[in-house]
């Protein structure tokens, strides 16, 4: 007999032992696991010990969140995965329906999203295959984020994307979702109990009602006999609707996700390829879209000295124009009394005395054909070359391509009355057709230079420094045109148009530079010690206040590896305690335009010679001391891991206080209607703690997990316009 038995326990590593026919006694010592206390995690321009954090650092294990749901948007898929991290999703239409993501609150009057990083390279986390994300890490301090500087004080979202190992292995995953409006509004859909409502609305204020009884009357029998039909053959449910429009514009759907993976590596040579495709149909009829992502991992160790490789994704998004913002709008405003459509044309108020703007909501939805196109390109190239033991220089080069095509036309109906059959909206005629469109597009490229040094004196002294540098410059073009005019709705191209309604277009461009460096220390584990800078120069503000300085200091205690602890380390695996301080900067995001430190000039009409002409003027007041907003965030923490490190525990509290937010003041109509300067003239601070627990262990041979998490942030607007204003509290 020849077996091998496997041995493995919660808190241990999992051992082999071959059992031959010889084999009378076994004697097995299980050996501790330490991979909690060893397992690195993510943070700014490297990786780190977990054990060794002094920062408010959270990790998410993703891959096994995208095998466990589905998940259309990543973004989405955080809520609920770490304390302090609020996700808020807004709308669920396809292509829309990505979340909006605030890490402790709200520091600022401005744009308030995370820097989100993609192995390292600015994106949009949206744009990738949850499919190819191995773990996010979410800084949450100034102590873990500073190291980003001006880009970081809304917090840094850190992904990292699978790298093959190992032999060649094909992975295909296939999900098909099953979607249905939840917690829709009870809306009247008798129309009969609508208008006496209506009557009975009117009377309550001194005025007649708007329906004669009769109609009423009339409209509560024929609902008797729905399928009966009038003198000119229409059915009764058309000819007398009783319309539920959310029934209506919402329906079922099916999400197809089908993901697509070789991977695989030898002892020199990794890589991972993934294509992916999502069939989102919406819930609502012509929202929805169509996605494709592909992505190229590719590192190959050159030589003992040099590593190289790269990495390519994109997507492309193909979303239909259904008006649904237009529809949803008018939800409002319509009645039962308007029968949706019926042999392929759109109804019209049925009830002699309704409002002739009781809307039908599906020809609000399909007043407008065209088509939406959103396509991302992203390459990097990469290398490290070890210089010796522990030192290495690694470089980053990113090049990003976006592209916007927007297309849309009429679409021209007739809406009919159809208990008569007469048309009482007649459909656009060609001369008021209209087609436009707009293309957008970006450019941008990320260049860094790292340098890191790793050493150990005296086998209990680790000390780790790293420098760098990095530049970014990133451009922004836009056109679009709408004309009127059209032979036939079919005939839609801009050429094809006979008269110019509007055309516009917009370029501007962005750069910034940076220096920082990080150093860590640590002895034996036990005291630990980081501080990082980053200085920080931005094209957007003037060349007196264009740079910036950013530090932080964090410093931890492991008391557990204290030799006072040892009697607790039968039950108590780690127990830290963390404290840091940091200053970081903002310079408003997409919410503050550039050159507003300048004096520019723009378009506007004026009198020459007793006609309006176009001409150049000075539309705004302009700010030469424009400068960054501040952020400067206290942390302290406490990292608990006990009975074999199944049961954790971390806890934070937090002071953030930004000051210079960038706002723009109201001014007096006297200046002759010039727009005011922005200023650094707002404050904000928030305050708070994060706790998160978990408890891992296994059954038999089921492995199981419970994990909660909470947060509590209060945000104070202290300054406004020079006054203090308001508070906001998020749980």
């Amino acid at each position: 007999m020849n077996s091998t038995v496997q041995i493995s326990y919660i808190g241990y590593n999992t051992q082999e032992v071959k059992i031959t026919s010889t084999t009378q006694t076994l004697n097995i010592k299980m050996v501790e696991d330490s991979e909690t206390l060893d397992e690195v995690v993510v943070v700014g321009y490297g990786v780190q010990k977990k054990a060794n954090l002094t920062g408010a650092v959270a990790s998410v294990d993703f891959e096994e969140q995208a095998k466990s749901r589905p998940v259309t948007t990543v973004s989405a898929a955080l809520a609920g995965l770490s304390a302090g991290v609020q996700v808020m999703q807004s709308s669920g239409q396809p292509g829309s329906d990505g979340a909006t993501i605030r890490i402790r609150g709200v520091g600022t009057l401005n744009n308030a999203d995370p820097l989100v990083l993609i192995d390292g390279l600015e994106g949009s986390m949206d744009n990738v295959n949850a499919q190819d994300i191995e773990t996010i890490s979410i800084l949450k301090d100034a102590a873990s984020c500073a190291i980003y500087g001006s880009r970081a004080a809304n917090g840094v979202i850190l992904i990292t994307t699978k790298k093959g190992k190992g032999r060649i292995s094909i992975n295909y995953s296939g999900r098909v979702s099953y979607a249905q409006p939840t917690r829709i509004i009870d809306m009247v859909s008798n129309y009969a109990d609508y208008m006496e409502w209506i009557n009975e609305s009117g009377e309550n204020i001194g005025q007649k009602g708007n329906f004669d009884q009769t109609t009423i009357d009339l409209w509560r029998e024929k609902a008797k006999d729905p399928n009966g039909v009038n003198e000119n053959g229409v059915p009764n449910y058309v000819a007398y609707p009783n319309t539920d429009w959310q029934k209506e514009i919402f329906k079922h759907g099916l999400i197809n996700d089908h993901n697509l993976s070789l991977s695989g590596g030898t002892d020199k040579t990794r890589f991972l390829a993934s294509l992916g495709y999502m069939d989102n149909p919406g819930l609502v009829d012509r929202t929805g879209v169509k996605q494709y992502k592909m992505r190229v991992n590719l590192e190959a160790d050159v030589t003992k000295w040099l590593t190289a490789g790269a990495r390519i994704y994109g997507d492309m998004k193909d979303q239909e124009v259904g008006n649904f913002s237009n529809a949803n709008n008018y939800l409002r405003q319509t009645t039962p009394g308007v029968y949706p459509e019926w042999n392929g044309q759109y109804g019209y108020p049925e009830a002699p005395e309704e409002s002739a703007t009781a809307n039908n909501l599906l020809q609000k939805l399909n007043d407008t054909n065209g088509s939406t196109k959103k396509t991302n390109v992203n390459a990097a190239v990469f290398s490290k070359i070890t210089f010796m033991k522990g030192l290495t220089w690694t470089f980053n080069f990113n090049y990003k391509r976006y592209w916007y095509e927007n297309r849309s036309w009429t679409h021209a109906t007739d809406q009919v009355k159809f208990s008569t059959g007469e048309v009482k909206s007649a459909a656009t005629k060609p001369d008021m057709m209209s087609t436009s469109f707009s293309n957008e597009g970006n450019w941008s490229y990320t260049l860094e230079n790292i340098i890191n040094y790793n050493t150990t004196i005296a086998r209990d002294h680790n000390i780790a420094v790293m420098g760098g540098y990095q530049e970014w410059y990133k451009y922004w073009n836009s056109s679009n045109a709408s004309l009127q005019g059209l032979i036939d709705e079919n005939i839609n191209v801009p050429s094809s148009a006979t008269e110019m309604k509007s055309i516009g277009g917009t370029a501007k461009d962005r750069a910034t530079r940076s220096y920082f460096g990080r150093l860590n220390y640590d002895y034996k584990g036990r005291y630990l010690f980081e501080a990082n800078i980053r200085y920080d120069g931005n094209g957007r503000y003037g060349k007196d206040y264009r740079w910036g300085v950013f530090p932080s200091f964090s410093a931890g205690w492991r008391i557990s590896e204290e030799a006072f602890m040892s009697g607790t380390r039968h039950w108590l695996d780690n127990l830290k305690l963390r404290a840091s301080w940091g200053k970081l900067g903002n310079d408003g995001g997409d919410d503050v335009s550039e050159y507003e430190y300048q004096s520019v000039y723009g378009i506007t009409d004026y009198s020459f010679g007793g006609k309006q002409v176009s001409g150049l003027a000075m539309t705004g007041l302009a700010n030469a001391a424009l400068g960054w907003e501040r952020s400067t965030t206290t942390d302290i923490g406490i990292d608990v891991g006990a009975l074999k490190n199944r049961l954790s525990l971390e806890v934070d509290y937090y002071y953030k206080k930004t000051t210079g937010i960038l706002y723009r003041p109201a001014i007096p109509i006297t200046m002759g209607g010039l727009t005011a300067p922005r200023m650094n003239i707002a404050e904000v601070s928030s305050h708070g703690f994060d706790m998160s627990v978990s408890w891992r262990d296994r059954i038999g041979k089921v492995d199981y997990s419970i994990s909660a998490n909470f947060g509590y942030t209060t945000n104070k607007v202290d300054k406004y316009k020079g006054k203090p204003k308001f508070r906001s509290i998020l749980v």
